[in-house]
């Protein structure tokens, strides 16, 4: 338990955001709330110096430099799924705890990579743009796989992956994963067939992308990995644009190494009007939109909220990205 009421910060881009919710939690967790700019460094610097742990709302980035400057500020909540705004090493070295919110929009994420994949595969942009220029030819449209009977390759086995796959799975799909951080008894138990990488890109007829980004990540899908795939194979990715080597995907769709792409994420966003993927008939693009539902606001919301509280009163909180941190205080270790 903390021994002084622990001062909750949450970063704001533009005031005026109603924090009653918030403000009634902590103050019944025995804490205390004040709201501060994250319009630039310098507010969020005098903001940070202030409080204990920080909601970031404005989603600020929270390099080694920043985080080498937060003396008080204990740890970072991240209000999304995705936490790559925040250098995790340098985080744990200064023994700041990062938490995200890893179950606000689980299903959502998954129905959208579930979605791209079907879209893809029934080819349903290029028949609705055919039909409209007065072209009804269906057989034009082959080859179409059958999705039944043909293997759908996760990358990343994570909560919104086990969930792409389970629904894979209901359409009689084979699964396999790559990640190297799982026990493979825990694929086993959900159908799931755990392998290498490179076995991955050259059985799948589909593969959907959900790795985190980090440093180990970044451009780890790139030239070599699309030469692995089939050139029927259609590739999905709604975690991070920069798991992805833009400029050897568009090779790879160019030079049909590859069938089709789905992206809901970009390694710039928004992307520039002239970028290649925007333009090409086999690629469908969308704006981020994977987690985003009516429920998926009050969902944030309250995960993020739930964060706090539990902070305040000692308690583990859910989505702990770093956990040896947590580890070592509780057991009173130097780092």
């Amino acid at each position: 338990m903390h021994t002084r009421p622990v001062v909750v910060g949450i970063s704001l881009r533009e005031p005026g955001a109603d924090l009653s919710e918030e403000r009634a939690a902590v103050e019944a967790a025995g804490g205390r709330l004040v709201a501060f700019s994250g319009a630039d460094e310098q507010s969020l610097l005098a903001g940070l110096r202030e409080v204990d742990i920080v909601l970031n709302r404005a989603f600020n980035r929270y390099d080694a430099r920043i985080l080498g400057q937060m003396e008080r500020c204990r740890a970072i909540v991240q209000p999304s799924t995705g936490y790559d705004l925040i250098d995790v090493d340098a985080a744990t070295e200064r023994r700041i705890l990062v938490i995200n919110l890893p179950f606000q929009c689980v299903d959502e994420v998954a129905n959208h990579a579930l979605a791209l994949i079907l879209a893809l595969n029934r080819k349903l942009d290029v028949a609705q743009a055919r039909v409209r220029a007065g072209d009804w030819n269906p057989r034009a449209l082959l080859p179409i796989g059958p999705i039944t009977g043909e293997t759908l390759g996760l990358l990343g086995f994570g909560n919104i992956a086990r969930a792409t796959g389970e629904r894979a799975r209901a359409l009689k799909m084979n699964v396999l994963a790559y990640d190297p951080y799982v026990d493979p008894s825990i694929a086993r138990s959900l159908g799931v067939e755990l392998v290498a990488l490179d076995e991955l890109l050259r059985r799948s007829d589909y593969i959907s992308c959900h790795l985190p980004l980090n440093p180990r990540t970044h451009h780890l899908i790139s030239e070599a990995q699309f030469r692995q795939m089939k050139p029927s194979a259609i590739f999905v990715n709604t975690a991070r644009g920069g798991v992805v080597d833009e400029a050897a995907l568009v090779r790879a769709l160019q030079n049909g190494w590859i069938a089709a792409a789905g992206l809901d994420v970009l390694e710039k966003e928004p992307p520039d009007p002239t970028n290649p993927l925007l333009h090409m008939e086999n690629v469908i693009v969308t704006p981020h939109l994977a987690g985003t539902s009516n429920a998926t606001p009050l969902r944030n919301r309250r995960q993020a909220i739930a964060a706090l509280v539990a902070y305040i009163k000692g308690e583990r909180p859910d989505g702990l990205v770093n956990p040896s941190v947590w580890e070592r205080a509780r057991a009173g270790l130097s780092p």
